[in-house]
């Protein structure tokens, strides 16, 4: 009967856990990226303080800067959006081109001829590439509605910065006083783990996008910025991420480039930096702080999508790794922090 009731009070504490988080996403998504950037701009904050400088002004310096390099990286990516939008129209002579290709292999291999072909492809060619103006266009609108949440996200960077000792001290009034180290060391693993997985993935952004500018010069890839600020970007979406990246420059160099040859020596050399930023790039810079093993992984990344969509994609591995910590440091809850973390066996210490 008591085993029955602890079951119970688990369902329910996950059912209002799940509908905390579905129905306060408009409240929390921003807030968490906030918490999110706000553990980013610390180090830089405490920094500045360390140099004399008032928090108040470190806060608004930190935030400011922040402001600068994520705008002007989310202005470029609009504008050069909205060149592409404006420019899909004119995408049908290289894709027509692409077709006729296409239908020719399809016709010397098929009995289907092209005169076939071309009445299938003349009936849907037009719903096609509706569609597609149609659905580019409406991600374009809300990105750009998505930049008014940012700025939201900018106040709570700032009021997290400011007041970040007190929101500390706050926490540590409801500890009690023999707990009081363990909690101090889960802050500051929690802290650790958020820096070091958006620092870090900065840094792999940064170099594959690097890889990605002299790859596209080299083959002189249309829209290649938009594709590389999309592509590296993205990569933040675990799994996911890094196959759209590689993607989306392999299907444009089927649409605009004239040589096979050419886009399978692209293609290669696409899985080849995909490979290195995995396999090389990650493990070096990011390393394994995070320490989710892949299946936790790959559920946060599911489970934020279907929650929050591309902001749940991205901020519940962090959040997945937040809460491994509080449970592998809280009594009771040491099989959660098992189960998130990548020890194999029954005998191995629960990795932090």
């Amino acid at each position: 009967m008591q085993r029955l009731s602890t079951i119970n009070k688990i369902l329910i504490f996950v059912v209002l856990t799940f509908a905390i988080l579905y129905f306060g996403a408009p409240f929390l998504t921003p807030f968490l990226f906030g918490i999110l950037l706000a553990s980013l701009m610390m180090p830089f904050s405490n920094f500045l303080e360390r140099k004399g400088l008032n928090r108040v002004f470190t806060s608004i310096i930190s935030t400011v800067v922040l402001f600068i390099v994520v705008g002007a990286i989310l202005f470029l990516f609009v504008y050069q959006l909205n060149n592409f939008v404006s420019e899909i129209s004119s995408f049908r002579d290289e894709l027509q081109s692409f077709i006729n290709k296409v239908q020719k292999q399809i016709a010397s291999a098929t009995n289907i001829s092209l005169e076939e072909q071309s009445n299938i492809w003349h009936d849907r060619s037009e719903q096609f590439f509706n569609e597609v103006e149609s659905r580019v266009t409406h991600f374009v609108s809300s990105f750009i509605n998505s930049l008014f949440n940012f700025l939201l996200v900018l106040i709570y960077v700032i009021l997290l910065l400011l007041y970040r000792g007190k929101l500390y001290d706050f926490i540590m009034m409801y500890v009690r006083k023999e707990k009081k180290e363990n909690a101090k060391e889960v802050f500051s693993k929690i802290s650790k783990v958020v820096f070091q997985y958006l620092w870090g993935r900065a840094q792999v952004m940064v170099l594959l996008g690097i890889m990605y500018y002299i790859t596209f010069l080299i083959f002189d890839l249309p829209y290649a910025i938009l594709l590389i600020i999309f592509g590296t970007l993205i990569t933040i979406i675990p799994y996911l991420g890094p196959f759209v990246s590689g993607l989306m420059p392999i299907l444009f160099s089927f649409v605009f480039f004239d040589s096979l040859q050419k886009v399978l020596l692209l293609t290669a050399i696409i899985i080849t930096i995909q490979l290195i930023e995995s396999y090389v790039l990650e493990p070096l810079i990011i390393g394994k702080e995070v320490k989710l093993n892949p299946l936790m992984v790959i559920l946060a990344v599911v489970i934020g999508g279907l929650m929050w969509g591309i902001a749940g994609m991205v901020i519940f591995v962090p959040l997945f790794a937040m809460i491994k910590i509080i449970s592998s440091h809280s009594i009771g809850l040491e099989p959660i922090g098992y189960l998130f973390g990548n020890a194999q066996k029954s005998g191995d210490k629960t990795d932090e």
